[in-house]
């Protein structure tokens, strides 16, 4: 189990390091080159969401990570599926000790895995569901602001409309 957790994080060191630019670089290149990026302004200001709530929530339920990735969420989207994987194994891993063996602690351990995993699922769920609502969301603020000249003055205001 370490060692999975080891080899993820140091793979994820090595794709850092060998970047010339910041890990955004790949987040950038991800939406420059995946996503339609032009967004309908009164579309992001309405209330409706630009994304599917529900199908964000449908694609994390039937691979965790697949619902942050549909929101363009890519490096929550690996380290969520990393996550969900490590605690999934985890559980395989001592149900197996618990099998062959016999001993209570990895029975105990089993089960608290799977605590583990269950929180991190419905977790997983909550979060694409809110991403998905709220995708935009940081779009519409910066539409929100404008600037205005006041005399000699430059003022800055925001407007938010409930």
């Amino acid at each position: 189990m370490r060692k999975i957790c080891f080899g993820f994080f140091l793979l994820i060191l090595c794709i850092g390091a060998g970047q010339s630019q910041p890990l955004s670089s790949v987040n950038n290149f991800l939406k420059s080159s995946l996503v339609r990026t032009d967004i309908d302004t009164a579309k992001l200001l309405s209330d409706t969401p630009i994304k599917s709530p529900m199908g964000a929530v449908l694609r994390s339920a039937i691979l965790p990570g697949w619902g942050q990735f549909y929101n363009e969420k890519y490096i929550k989207s690996i380290f969520v599926l990393s996550a969900n994987g490590a605690l999934a194994y985890a559980i395989y891993y001592y149900n197996d000790q618990w099998e062959n063996t016999g001993e209570r602690k990895y029975q105990g351990k089993r089960n608290l895995y799977t605590w583990y995993f269950g929180v991190s699922y419905l977790l997983t769920l909550v979060d694409a569901y809110v991403d998905a609502y709220l995708f935009g969301f940081d779009k519409a603020m910066k539409i929100a602001v404008f600037k205005s000249e006041y005399g000699d003055n430059l003022g800055l205001c925001l407007q938010l409309t409930l």
